[in-house]
């Protein structure tokens, strides 16, 4: 994945390879351009699951899965609906995943009669939102059940502290997990509290067939962290491709 230049093509030689020594399954790549690349093979002898998305179809008998943002976006509209929090206040920054989580979200927000009150882009830079929030909050009224964020923390922490001061009701708010992006930080992240963003279940309650999280992270450094989400998509892969 590093070498940039050969990301497209790098998959292919070692996919036939794979074929060639006798392989009946692949998993991988993890790359988007590569998972591409193989998808777009006139024929693909041997299945494949691919850890990311592609603009390509998947081929017949393989397929693909991802810790993408756009299934967040359809986990955060989900919830709300399930909820009855059927109209809301967005803020999302420029942040490709941001901009991808958002899309997704709208969409299946719509697709089940939820709308947008009013949306913001919100720069990084902060400090002060107060001209940002009072002109959202005037251009939705008092019509919105939640607020949705497309945040990294930084920016998260800095809005989620003005919104009291700027107008905003006591609603509940919803965030994709790029909210724990941007550096972690015990004391000002108590400023999160209560924000909702969807995670991994292995990360939140014990897993049927692995250990849990806690006890593995103490063992196995690449479990801990943010290494953690990469374990639990690892895993899953292990038992998809079973």
């Amino acid at each position: 994945d590093r070498d940039v230049t050969g990301v497209q093509t790098c998959a292919l030689p070692i996919y036939r390879k794979a074929v060639t020594d006798g392989c009946d399954f692949v998993v991988g790549p993890l790359g988007r351009d590569q998972v591409s690349a193989l998808f777009g093979q006139a024929e693909v002898s041997v299945p494949i699951l691919a850890l990311n998305r592609s603009a390509k179809p998947a081929p017949p008998g393989s397929e693909s899965f991802s810790l993408a943002p756009e299934d967040e976006g359809v986990a955060a509209a989900n919830r709300l609906l399930r909820r009855h929090l059927q109209r809301v206040i967005v803020f999302a920054s420029r942040d490709e995943s941001a901009t991808r989580a958002l899309a997704a979200f709208r969409e299946a927000y719509a697709q089940r009669g939820g709308s947008i009150a009013a949306e913001a882009v919100v720069a990084d830079n902060g400090p002060n939102f107060g001209p940002l929030l009072k002109d959202t909050l005037a251009k939705a009224g008092d019509q919105y059940d939640a607020v949705f964020l497309a945040l990294k923390a930084p920016a998260a922490r800095l809005l989620a502290t003005q919104l009291p001061t700027n107008g905003y009701r006591a609603v509940p708010r919803i965030a994709t997990s790029l909210i724990l992006s941007g550096g972690g930080n015990a004391r000002l992240d108590q400023e999160l509290d209560g924000i909702e963003y969807p995670d991994l279940a292995w990360l939140l309650h014990p897993v049927n067939g692995l250990p849990d999280a806690s006890t593995l992270g103490s063992h196995l450094p690449s479990a801990r962290g943010g290494g953690a989400r990469l374990f639990a998509f690892g895993a899953d892969a292990y038992r998809l491709s079973a």
